[in-house]
């Protein structure tokens, strides 16, 4: 079948690459893809890539985000309606006005939808206190409400997210849950020589038991909170190891050097590969967010790449990646206001080598159940029975 991809962060080397690799694998199916992004790419892999060129940075603010989202929308909407002999349009949030242009397209093409949601959306933004004006809640609910309403299928990146998707009247057998993807075979194919050099680059990474934050550093993520780890660290051996770019970046620096914490290094923002190397060399992974019970349910990417790579990850949160977690004693969740508990088990499992050998020989089993094949094979099905 023909599938209309509409994602406009789509990425094949930096952060998130799902839609990459959903639509690489939807290829080798048989079946034909188009990607519509607000990212420049050219054909690849078999993907026909149509790009609208449309600006959008971590940076920007609330009013310059908005204007991307708008302008995506317009220009998607545009492209997609010059695609022929669409089976199938895939839509993927955030934001939400990517919702409406799937559901306007796969009407007007009398075709199938299927929205993923990826960040529940208006949920977050309003319940962190980005969107507060009353007559904009409303119209983002009611245009919710319609997209999930208009979709042939909706498909979660966690049972959480499904569960407030229910909440709002949605039929529960109208979603599917598929996470991210854990890697497993990627992480393997990382040899010695790439971590070699990786030290070449970074020498500051020697001797240490290394503690990984790899990603967007924005507000959601809420970095800081490592910053708050590194002050009631006391063994020398412990480095928190920060990589990657965000608006809030520049003044967390600042505020590291002023609190002059010598266990803190942070490094610019690197490719996907490289961030894979940085994750097998590291001995902890952490995922944090701000403390808005709505983030619990959230499927941070980050978090199925430490689990292939076998490292014991850190939650400041509880939810279902805490209990799943818990249940093969891979990692832990905290309650965000839980610091001393969290300093206390990094330290305990940097002194006990057989504790933390047997911890990451867990976590490779946890990886298991979240792997890639997997979760693409059952997503294939799904847009099969859909279509």
């Amino acid at each position: 079948m023909k599938i209309v991809y509409i994602h406009q962060y789509f990425n094949t080397d930096k952060g998130s690459t799902r839609s990459y690799e959903i639509a690489k694998y939807l290829v080798t199916k048989g079946h034909q893809v188009t990607v519509i992004t607000g990212n420049e790419f050219v054909s690849c892999d078999g993907i026909d890539i149509v790009s609208t060129k449309t600006p959008y940075k971590q940076e920007y603010g609330y009013n310059r985000r908005l204007f991307s989202f708008l302008q995506f929308m317009l220009k998607s909407f545009v492209y997609a309606i010059r695609e022929k002999n669409v089976d199938l349009i895939y839509a993927s949030s955030t934001p939400l006005t990517i919702g409406l242009v799937g559901k306007w397209i796969a009407k007007l093409k009398r075709c199938r939808f299927v929205f993923e949601v990826r960040d529940l959306w208006p949920d977050v933004p309003i319940e962190l206190g980005i969107i507060r004006n009353k007559w904009l809640i409303r119209l983002l609910n009611n245009m919710e409400h319609d997209i999930y309403k208009q979709s042939d299928r909706i498909v979660a990146l966690s049972s959480g997210m499904k569960d407030e998707i229910v909440a709002k009247g949605v039929l529960e057998n109208k979603i599917d849950v598929i996470t991210n993807f854990a890697d497993i075979e990627l992480f393997q194919s990382i040899n010695i020589a790439e971590q070699a050099n990786m030290y070449v680059l970074y020498p500051e990474l020697q001797n240490h038991f290394i503690s990984l934050y790899a990603g967007t550093i924005g507000f959601v993520n809420h970095v800081e909170y490592i910053l708050k780890l590194a002050q009631n660290t006391v063994d020398s051996r412990i480095l928190y190891v920060i990589v990657g770019d965000g608006k809030e970046k520049p003044r967390l620096v600042k505020e590291a050097e002023q609190l002059g914490l010598t266990n803190v290094l942070f490094l610019d923002s690197v490719s996907k590969r490289d961030a894979m190397i940085l994750m097998t060399m590291s001995d902890v992974g952490m995922c944090f967010v701000r403390p808005h019970p709505i983030l619990d349910r959230n499927s941070q990417n980050k978090l199925f790449d430490f689990w292939a790579a076998g490292k014991p990850t850190l939650i400041n949160y509880k939810g279902w990646q805490d209990e799943v977690m818990r249940n093969y004693e891979a990692g832990h969740g905290f309650d965000y206001e839980n610091l001393d508990e969290m300093t206390a088990y990094i330290e305990s499992i940097c002194h006990h080598r057989d504790n933390y050998e047997q911890i990451s020989a867990n976590t490779k089993a946890l990886a298991n159940c979240y792997k890639k094949e997997t979760q693409l094979e059952s997503l294939e099905l799904i847009l099969q029975n859909i279509h």
